[in-house]
């Protein structure tokens, strides 16, 4: 495709690499997971663990169905302003942990398929 005159259409994009959210990934803000349940997407609140490649996630034992071996897409984010939405989405196969959590959490680790990263803050022509 080309602007008017001839000249080809530049992309601008707000991808980055997962290593450049290193300080988000280490203390998340924010997080939820979402998964399919019966016939609908269902999104809950969540708490995220980083470290090097392992992704993991915990919910309320109280309102979330088991997930293990189910298909889910971690989403962790920051920033209240457009020019600083900053994030990381995990999308894998959810392996229920054996922590016992005292405070009424289910952890789960992500076999990852398919990690994005953006930072609006951080965008470019390509």
């Amino acid at each position: 495709m080309n602007e008017p005159g001839g000249a080809p259409l530049r992309r601008v994009t707000r991808d980055v690499e997962p290593a450049a959210l290193r300080d988000m990934a280490d203390r998340p803000p924010r997080a939820s997971v979402a998964f399919v349940d019966g016939d609908a997407v269902d999104v809950l609140p969540a708490r995220a663990r980083v470290s090097s490649d392992t992704y993991q996630f915990a919910v309320s034992a109280d309102v979330s169905p088991d997930l293990t071996r189910r298909e889910v897409v971690l989403v962790i984010d920051d920033g209240p302003y457009w020019f600083q939405l900053r994030g990381l989405s995990v999308r894998g196969v959810a392996e229920r942990l054996p922590l016992a959590a005292a405070d009424g959490l289910v952890w789960y680790a992500i076999a990852a398929r398919r990690i994005l990263a953006w930072d609006y803050g951080a965008l470019r022509e390509e």
